[in-house]
């Protein structure tokens, strides 16, 4: 019986290398899926007049200045990962004031149409993360000039 116990640890020692090997590949592949530069996906490649990006630190540029009385077309940059715990990595662009309400995926270009407005100032925000619409990273002002 001594000759018996070699090969069961044996083939136990070979059963866990080979789940150590699947799990430390699985590991890897998901590191290196996570780490891997990906392009932002647009979904609409018409002309924009101005272009806004929205992350986890918020909006940038934080203030827009657009002209009255005409729609205006924003594209509108997530960058942020799907593996964000805060919301997924999905963002919003809110206007109460103009009815826009967007909902942006992670890594993506969407472009957002805000109707003609009245001069003014409107405040914009996202509600999606990052302590929504209370957090002052995540809040803008769009000023409407004549």
């Amino acid at each position: 019986m001594p000759g018996k116990r070699p090969q069961r640890r044996s083939s136990s020692f070979r059963l866990r290398l080979a789940v150590f090997a699947v799990l430390a590949l699985a590991l890897a592949g998901g590191a290196a899926y996570s780490l891997w530069p990906k392009t932002l996906v647009t979904t609409d490649a018409a002309p924009v007049d101005v272009t806004l990006r929205i992350d986890m630190g918020g909006f940038t540029p934080p203030n827009l200045t657009l002209p009255a009385g005409r729609p205006v077309r924003v594209r509108i940059v997530n960058p942020d990962s799907g593996h964000h715990s805060d919301g997924g990595g999905i963002h919003g662009f809110t206007i109460v004031g103009l009815g826009v309400d967007a909902r942006i995926p992670p890594e993506t270009t969407q472009v957002v149409t805000i109707p003609a407005a009245a001069p003014g100032e409107y405040a914009f925000y996202c509600d999606t993360c990052c302590g929504g619409k209370d957090n002052p990273a995540m809040q803008g002002i769009l000023k409407i000039k004549a």
